[in-house]
């Protein structure tokens, strides 16, 4: 598909996927005024900024560029896809029952997710309790051993002494990387793999990335994915945890964890004054 057609039916789902516009636009953004300003109009039907930007907010960071950068053509996908919606009505496609039970199904949904997500904004930690819940679990706080990596990967043994030798003589790493690794992955970007905490890499890689000298090319590694040559980029040593420093992450965890909480207690408080019968033997 090519992108005038992927555009297109981006902008399709876009207008007449998401959720109701009008409350969203009223948070944020242009002036009321701004958001009044009719950007499109088919046949009658009216698209405001106000619909579009409440929608974009609602994309990822990256989406919102893309569609930004290629303005003219999204709001002709608009466009498309409000042809498309009005043709579709005028057939009575919505009076389909295939499309009523697909539409009581999607309704379903989304108000179950509203009641758990209203359900979810009512409790609220305090900075005390935050404190406490870390004083509690320091330990799943704590800084772990990490090392930043770069790597590259070869088919053979002779492979990678041939590219540690060319590495000694002084060529760069991510030019090595670029030019001799098989894996994918990582090779466009030089060979950098990032940063993994002590337990997370393979062993035979694990066993050198913690004593290698920074900077400096290991001999040859065979692992399971080929004969690796690393370079440690960096290296941190294990640390006590501060609250101050990781008060985003036990924000993060608490919450979290009382979200299950409550999502449990919610389920058996409804399960008890509920009527259940469960027949397993007639699912087959």
């Amino acid at each position: 598909m090519d992108m005038k057609k992927i555009f297109a039916l981006l902008a399709a789902i876009f207008l007449f996927g998401s959720p109701d516009a009008e409350g969203a636009s009223k948070k944020t953004g242009p002036s009321m005024k701004d958001l009044e300003q009719v950007v499109i109009e088919v046949n009658g039907k009216k698209i405001t900024l106000g619909e579009i930007e409440a929608r974009l907010r609602q994309l990822a960071p990256a989406v919102r560029i893309r569609i930004r950068k290629n303005k003219k053509r999204f709001l002709e996908g608009l466009v498309q896809g409000e042809l498309l919606y009005q043709e579709a009505i005028r057939q009575k496609i919505d009076e389909s029952p295939d499309i009523r039970k697909r539409v009581a199904r999607l309704k379903r949904r989304l108000v179950i997710e509203e009641f758990l997500r209203r359900d979810a904004e009512t409790a609220s930690a305090s900075e005390q309790q935050l404190r406490d819940f870390f004083l509690a679990n320091k330990e799943r706080f704590r800084r772990r051993e990490a090392v930043t990596l770069a790597h590259i990967v070869l088919k053979t043994e002779q492979e990678a002494w041939d590219a540690v030798a060319e590495l000694r003589k002084g060529t760069p790493f991510a030019q090595v990387a670029r030019r001799r690794s098989i894996f994918e992955g990582t090779r466009d970007a030089g060979g950098m793999m990032g940063t993994a905490e002590r337990g997370a890499l393979d062993k035979a890689i694990e066993d050198v990335a913690f004593k290698l000298p920074i900077g400096q090319p290991s001999d040859p590694i065979r692992t399971s994915a080929g004969w690796q040559v690393i370079r440690v980029l960096e290296r941190v040593g294990a640390a006590e945890a501060k609250y101050e420093d990781v008060k985003d992450d036990v924000k993060l965890v608490y919450s979290e964890l009382k979200r299950n909480e409550r999502y449990e207690a919610l389920l058996r408080r409804l399960r008890e004054g509920a009527k259940v019968k469960v027949h397993p033997g007639r699912f087959k």
